[in-house]
């Protein structure tokens, strides 16, 4: 798998909070999401773990 920079997650981060700050709005969106849980980078899931946002 390719190394990902903080920037990258960092925004990656970014987009998942933004999706489910509108679960109704982004439900599509989200499901693609979990979906693709299991390509995330390493750094991303524990990231989102960290602060118990969890798909």
């Amino acid at each position: 798998m390719a190394n990902f920079s903080s920037k990258e997650i960092e925004s990656q981060y970014n987009l998942i909070k933004i999706l489910l700050s509108d679960k109704k709005k982004y439900s599509e969106a989200i499901e693609a999401i979990k979906k693709d849980i299991s390509y995330m980078p390493i750094e991303l899931k524990k990231k989102l773990e960290k602060e118990n946002i969890f798909l």
